[in-house]
C-alpha cells in the first residue's frame, strides 16, 4: 500500500508544485480561481449590486478559502514526495520558504473569520485585503516572475543602498523646507514630519500640487530637490535594468 501513496504524492506535488519549470492543469485550475476572487471582490464593492447577486457573490466567497485551504494541505502532504521536504524536518523547511508564508496568508485568516465569525465575515473589509497575497501566490507559479524576484535579490544590496540614501534625501528636504518656510506656510511647513509629505510628493516626481512653497528662496530650495528628485526615481530603475542584465544575459 506504501508504494501506490508515494505515487500518487508524486503526481500530486507535480501538479501542485509551484517551484518548478512545467506549468501544469492544476496550477491552471489555481490561477482561474484566483482571478476569479479578485473579480469578485471588485464586483462586491459595488453599492448599487442587486441583494440578491450579492448573496450569491458572498456564497462564492465562502467556497473560495475553503478551496485554497484544501490545496494547501494537498500540497503539505505531497512534499513528502521531494526528498528535500520530506520527513518532519523537511516540513518544517518547506513551511520556512516565503511562498508558503504568502499561501497561508492568502486563505487562513479569512477562513479562521469566516468559521468563528460568520457574522462579521461579510462586512469584515480588513480580512479581504489579505487577498493581495493571492496576487504574490500567482506571481510563485510562473517562471518569469521568479527571474524578477531573482534578480530584484541578487541587487538586493545596491537596492537597500539606494533606499538608504532615498531617506537621508526625503529627511534633509523636509529639514530644508521647513527651515525656509516655516514661517510663510505654518500649516504646511511648520514642522519636519508636515514638510515630509511635500518631500515625498517631490522626490519622486509624483508632484500633487497641493503644497508647495512660496518665497524664493523656497522655491529655489524646491527646484534643487526636484531635480534630485529624478536621479532618485532613475537610480533604482537603472540597478534592476543591470540585474536582469546579468542574470539573463548568458542565456541568450
Amino acid at each position: 500500500m506504501a508504494a501506490p501513496q508515494r505515487s500518487l504524492q508524486r503526481r500530486v506535488w507535480a501538479l501542485l508544485y509551484t517551484g518548478g519549470k512545467d506549468f501544469t492543469w492544476g496550477h491552471f485550475a489555481v490561477v482561474a480561481v484566483i482571478i476569479a476572487s479578485l473579480v469578485l471582490l471588485a464586483v462586491q464593492t459595488e453599492p448599487g449590486l442587486d441583494p440578491d447577486m450579492r448573496r450569491r457573490i458572498l456564497l462564492l466567497d465562502a467556497v473560495i478559502p475553503v478551496l485554497f485551504g484544501a490545496e494547501f494541505l494537498l500540497r503539505v502532504w505531497a512534499a513528502g514526495a521531494d526528498r528535500t521536504f520530506s520527513g518532519p524536518g523537511g516540513r518544517l523547511a518547506y513551511f520556512r520558504q516565503w511562498v508558503v508564508v504568502f499561501d497561508l496568508l492568502a486563505f487562513l485568516p479569512e477562513l479562521i473569520v469566516l468559521l468563528l465569525f460568520p457574522e462579521v465575515w461579510a462586512t469584515a473589509r480588513w480580512v479581504r485585503l489579505f487577498r493581495l497575497f493571492r496576487l504574490l501566490k500567482l506571481f510563485a507559479m510562473f517562471p518569469a516572475f521568479r527571474e524578477i524576484g531573482q534578480a530584484v535579490r541578487d541587487a538586493g544590496r545596491r537596492l537597500a543602498a539606494t533606499a538608504a540614501m532615498a531617506g537621508v534625501m526625503l529627511f534633509s528636504s523636509a529639514v530644508l523646507l521647513y527651515v525656509v518656510e516655516a514661517d510663510a506656510q505654518p500649516d504646511a511647513f511648520g514642522s519636519v514630519p508636515r514638510a515630509l509629505w511635500w518631500a515625498v510628493a517631490t522626490l519622486t516626481t509624483v508632484g500633487y500640487g497641493d503644497v508647495y512653497p512660496i518665497t524664493t528662496l523656497g522655491r529655489i530650495a524646491a527646484g534643487f530637490v526636484a531635480i534630485l528628485g529624478v536621479g532618485l526615481v532613475a537610480l533604482p530603475a537603472g540597478i534592476l535594468a543591470s540585474a536582469f542584465a546579468e542574470r539573463l544575459g548568458p542565456r541568450r
